[in-house]
Parts: C-alpha cells; sequence; structure tokens
C-alpha cells in the first residue's frame, strides 16, 4: 500500500523533486500539508473570453454531443477550440490511446488555451495515465475539469504534479443553474472560503438514493482528494494510486449495483490508505440501491462499511451523476461537518 511513495520519501527523491523551476514559480502557491511534499500549483482563474481546449481522453463523442458542449461554454462567455482528434473513435474509445494523450499534452502546451475541457468521461482515461508528461503539465497549469471516468486524470495530475484539478461537469452535462453557479463561484470568482449550497436533485423526492444523511457524524478538516468509485478502485496497485491519508475523499458513482459498491468501497479501504482519512464526503449515487435477492440496502452498505472507521461521514451531497453539481477541486483545504452534511472551501482554488 502506497509502498513506492513510502520509498520515495524515504530515500529523499521525492525532496528533490519540489525544489521549484524559476519558470514556473510565478503565479505558483504551495504549501506543505499533512506530510505533503509535492509543490501545490494553483491555476489561474476563468473568465469570459478565455479560450478554452476540448478533449476526449475517454470515450467517443458524436458531432451534436461537441456542438451541445461548443454551446454551453459559449453561453457562460468562453471561447472554444478543439483538434479533429476530439471526435476520433476506436472501438469504445476516443482514438487510440496514444492519439488521446497527445491531444491533452497539445492542450496543456498551447499558450493561447486558458483551460482544458473534457467533453465526457465513459471509459479510457486510466489507459493514457502512463503517456502523459507530467512535467510538461507542471510547466504550464491551467484549470482542468471533468468527473467520473476523468477521475484517473484529475487524480494522476494532482499526485505527480501538485496541479489543482476539478472535479466537475463535462461537456456533455446539463449545466443547470445550480452548476453553473458552483462553476463561477469556484473557477472563476474565487473567495478566501465558499460554503457549497445544497439542492436535492429533481423528481427524486421518493428515491433514497438521492437522500442526505449522516453516517458518522463530527468535523474533519483536509486536502480534497476522490472521484468515481470504481475508477479509484481500479487505479489501486498502480502509481497513480491516491494518497488519502489525513484527506477529506470525496466519493461517486452510478449505475452500480449495491453488492459492486460494497465490493468497490472495501477493496479501497482494504487495499489503500483510506482508512486513515480525515473524513469522507459522499455524493449522490443514483440506480446504485440495486441488488439480487436478498437485497441489502446501499445505505445499509455503506454504514456496515464506514461507521467502523470512526471519522466524520455524510451522504448525498451535490455531486455526482446528477443535473445540480458542484464542482470540487482535488488538492484544496476544506472543512466537512458531517452531522449538518456541509462540504466549506477554505481557500480559493485558483489565482
Amino acid at each position: 500500500m502506497n509502498s513506492r511513495r513510502d520509498f520515495l520519501k524515504r530515500s529523499g527523491i521525492i525532496a528533490a523533486l519540489t525544489v521549484v523551476s524559476p519558470g514556473i514559480a510565478k503565479g505558483m502557491q504551495w504549501e506543505y500539508d499533512s506530510g505533503e511534499t509535492q509543490p501545490r500549483i494553483l491555476p489561474k482563474k476563468l473568465k469570459k473570453g478565455d479560450l478554452i481546449g476540448l478533449v476526449t481522453p475517454g470515450s467517443s463523442v458524436s458531432k451534436e454531443q461537441l456542438e451541445g458542449a461548443v454551446n454551453k461554454l459559449q453561453a457562460l462567455g468562453f471561447r472554444t477550440t478543439y483538434n479533429e482528434s476530439v471526435l476520433s473513435e476506436y472501438g469504445y474509445f476516443a482514438g487510440r490511446d496514444q492519439e488521446r494523450a497527445d491531444e491533452l499534452m497539445e492542450m496543456f502546451t498551447r499558450k493561447d488555451i486558458d483551460g482544458i475541457w473534457c467533453v465526457r468521461g465513459g471509459y479510457g482515461s486510466i489507459r493514457i495515465l502512463e503517456l502523459l508528461d507530467y512535467d510538461l503539465i507542471r510547466k504550464n497549469p491551467k484549470v482542468f475539469i471533468g468527473y467520473s471516468d476523468i477521475t484517473a486524470i484529475i487524480t494522476a495530475i494532482y499526485e505527480e504534479t501538485g496541479l489543482v484539478t476539478f472535479h466537475g461537469p463535462v461537456g456533455i452535462s446539463s449545466f443547470s443553474k445550480f452548476s453553473i453557479k458552483s462553476i463561477e463561484k469556484v473557477l472563476m470568482d474565487p473567495k478566501t472560503t465558499y460554503s457549497y449550497p445544497y439542492r436535492r436533485e429533481k423528481k427524486t423526492k421518493d428515491n433514497p438514493e438521492f437522500d442526505r444523511y449522516t453516517i458518522t457524524g463530527g468535523l474533519a478538516e483536509g486536502i480534497l482528494t476522490g472521484g468515481n468509485i470504481s475508477v479509484l478502485d481500479s487505479m489501486i496497485g498502480s502509481r497513480f494510486e491516491p494518497d488519502f491519508k489525513d484527506k477529506l475523499v470525496y466519493l461517486e458513482d452510478i449505475e452500480e449495483k449495491t453488492y459492486r459498491v460494497d465490493k468497490m468501497v472495501f477493496h479501497l479501504l482494504s487495499g489503500t490508505n483510506m482508512k486513515e482519512a480525515a473524513g469522507i464526503v459522499m455524493g449522490a449515487m443514483g440506480d446504485c440501491n440495486i441488488n439480487d435477492e436478498p437485497r441489502l440496502s446501499l445505505k445499509t452498505a455503506l454504514d456496515d462499511l464506514l461507521k467502523p472507521l470512526g471519522i466524520p461521514v455524510a451522504y448525498g451531497l451535490s455531486f455526482g451523476h446528477i443535473s445540480r453539481m458542484i464542482t470540487i477541486p482535488t488538492g484544496i483545504r476544506a472543512a466537512f461537518d458531517a452531522d449538518k452534511c456541509r462540504l466549506e472551501l477554505l481557500e480559493a482554488a485558483v489565482i
């Protein structure tokens, strides 16, 4: 468990890597929280008129889906650009692995690009992690946003470079008024602190998957990390396995039977240092309270797994595969009140 990271710390290799290049010192902010030795990089905030590069690092998209993403971002005041490769197809991927990696790297290295937005998730991001040039990403920091399958890239970039990344709507998301307000508060008009609002998803009154409740009460504070449960599960044992110790871990998923959620959460608890997290913040997990007979509810399964940890845990906050979605920065310190199901950023995520 995290043996590679522990070895590097003991050998002093990571400490040597924390020397900041003069070429990237401008506009950078870093600190050493919870034993972190990776310099933290805050990207520049987005503003109207900025050029957003659209990428498809996972599954393929249709021309109509791409046009929809362009229209949504333009409605926010951004300009957009993309390569022809954004519409590539290779089986269930948006092109071959190297093609998708090259597309993403070009957007990071292009000086005219202000931010990078994923058009969709699907599956495939994990396959390009070894093909990305993290040194170039570190030297060309900018906002990178997506969720679901994009969890792999969000966490890998932060772990490898210290660049703060964002779990938020992809191009094919609905961009509800609630989601747009969160995008603006986190990426465009940052404050020193920001308490996330809550809105229950529409037409879910009688669906317990969208209830908001406390699993274990208490207060916690830590650096945010996390994302999609199934993607995080698939990263266990790789060099990109996230470090959860003393972190506020945010988790979400969709359309996984209860026993599969149970299995993946158990695997994360037993195969990583997630048991040492400061707290666990769970989003609304639609179509996950489903199982074959005999049934075990999602709420009971999560209680069984997470209550024994003795750390603050709450379920049903406004993120995940929902239309009313907040934008969460990986790499930013936050406070969590599990009794009130409230999450608050304690610092700005962009500069």
